[in-house]
């Protein structure tokens, strides 16, 4: 049994989301553990009223490739500029009445513009460390997903910048 599995009630149904990892589907949606230079974590919010923060990202339109959907989300919803990403994987999400859908979950390093103007659904945009990203996600604690991706993006963010630190050069 997969153990990144994580049920939720939602308007008296229950949709499952589980860890399926690296594999080839198509998603519908993109996500982002998002990372500044400073290795801090990008989470957003609606703002009116939502405690809730979550992470960056939205749906796939026609045509658009999903890093390229990604760059738009974050460009739209926090003013981000994407310098680097890499797929950590996907969960697949099945809600009693829609489709069964996919979702890719990606780690980048973001730079953010000094001025924000909420334009869309995002008013506010909050830079969390790794230590509070799990408290200050809506589901980072409830989920066990919250957990894994965080470690799996660490990883991928400490070797990205030991690469940036020391750089190598083929002679």
């Amino acid at each position: 049994m997969n153990r990144f599995v994580h049920c939720w009630q939602y308007q008296d149904r229950t949709i499952t989301f589980s860890w399926v990892g690296a594999v080839d589907v198509n998603p519908s949606r993109v996500y982002a553990l998002a990372f500044t230079v400073d290795h801090r974590l990008l989470l957003v919010s609606d703002g009116l009223g939502d405690p809730q923060f979550w992470l960056p990202g939205g749906g796939i339109e026609n045509g658009e490739a999903p890093t390229d959907a990604l760059i738009r989300e974050l460009a739209e919803e926090a003013a981000a500029t994407i310098l680097d990403l890499q797929r950590l994987g996907t969960q697949r999400v099945d809600d009693p009445l829609q489709r069964t859908e996919y979702h890719d979950f990606y780690w980048c390093r973001v730079t953010l513009a000094e001025e924000f103007v909420p334009t869309h659904e995002v008013k506010l945009r909050r830079l969390v460390t790794p230590e509070d990203f799990l408290d200050t996600l809506f589901w980072g604690r409830d989920d066990p997903k919250g957990a894994m991706l965080l470690e799996l993006a660490l990883r991928i963010d400490k070797l990205n910048s030991e690469q940036l630190a020391n750089p190598t050069h083929n002679e």
